[in-house]
């Protein structure tokens, strides 16, 4: 019994990991320049937001400069864009609002590739808010 509870375990995190990937942003995120929204304000205890995300490019070519601002509420402590290859923690410039600029070098093969990018705002207390989007790196 014990061997078919790890074959069905085995079975479940090879399908977690072929989860299909969203075909479109959701609609607080976007591509293009500008300030995309303001902060919403939110007390320490509420849960976090994320008010709106823009990138300028989710297709992103090296070498290329990637870039991003996210706008959350108040309330929220830390950003984390999250793939399943690589995790990157987005500067808070002020309350509300991270921002983040990376030069995109030669990278290897198995990084060319589409991704679920999750943009994930956690508060003070690690109660956290996500949003994933469609990414790819060419």
């Amino acid at each position: 019994m014990s061997r078919a509870l790890a074959a069905l375990l085995s079975s479940c995190a090879l399908l977690a990991a072929c989860a299909p990937i969203p075909s479109s942003p959701p609609p607080n995120v976007s591509t293009g320049g500008g300030m995309p929204a303001q902060p919403v304000s939110a007390g320490a205890d509420a849960t976090p937001q994320i008010v709106a995300a823009r990138f300028n490019s989710l297709d992103v070519a090296h070498p290329q400069v990637w870039s991003g601002t996210i706008v959350t509420s108040t309330n929220v402590a830390s950003v984390e864009l999250k793939t399943n290859q690589f995790s990157l923690n987005v500067p808070r410039d002020r309350f509300g609002l991270f921002r983040f600029r990376i030069n995109v070098f030669d990278l290897p093969a198995e990084f060319m590739r589409r991704y679920d990018l999750r943009i994930i705002a956690r508060n003070t207390a690690g109660v956290k808010t996500e949003e994933d989007v469609p990414f790819r790196i060419r």
